[in-house]
């Protein structure tokens, strides 16, 4: 998909278009373990990079600039696979969870965020495999995670914000020349 096609679709913004290279879309379905009697599923197909690299399987795809929106998609599968538009990260992975018990996808390492990786343990989602990738141009950090429905994720997020001061709340800590060490409300 190009620019042009997102403008003429509407549903996609510029930068949600990012081909995968062929060494990450390699090393992710060899994380994901797909078996041939598997079905898979490429959400956002683009250019073909992961649904024409998997192994022997069953194996389906949507595409929004061909008019197979993922969030129209209801069957089953046992995997999804793929690099899902940045811009709705929370929506994706809301409709991931309904459809399948299994995920594999790259984002941004800002992108797994404590509320995100506290959904999906509300959801009974571990995440079993993070690989981290530097991609050359990409934003910052990218990570290849696998998530298993019923298995112990390998990462955990605190259940609230933990406050620096002992006061437990945001007090101006280490802010306007207030010490990093000494509880702001009680600073002069």
């Amino acid at each position: 998909m190009n620019k042009t096609c997102s403008a003429i679709v509407g549903r996609t913004k510029p930068n949600d278009v990012f081909y995968t290279p062929i060494e990450v879309v390699e090393q992710m379905i060899e994380l994901s373990d797909i078996t041939p009697d598997m079905k898979v599923l490429d959400p956002c197909k683009g250019n073909g990079r992961f649904y024409d690299n998997l192994p022997e399987c069953n194996k389906d795809w949507c595409e929004i600039a061909d008019n197979k929106d993922f969030f129209e998609y209801n069957d089953r599968v046992d995997l999804v696979i793929g690099n899902p538009p940045f811009s709705i990260w929370t929506k994706w992975l809301e409709h991931t969870v309904k459809i399948t018990d299994k995920f594999c996808y790259i984002m941004g390492s800002m992108n797994l965020t404590d509320v995100r990786i506290r959904m999906l343990e509300e959801k009974g989602y571990g995440i079993t495999k993070i690989h981290m990738v530097k991609i050359d141009w990409w934003f910052g950090m990218s990570l290849c995670i696998v998530a298993e429905k019923g298995a112990k994720s390998i990462i955990t997020a605190a259940p609230r914000r933990v406050y620096f001061g002992d006061c437990g709340k945001r007090c101006g800590i280490g802010k306007k020349g207030n010490s990093p060490n000494v509880c702001g409300l009680i600073q002069d």
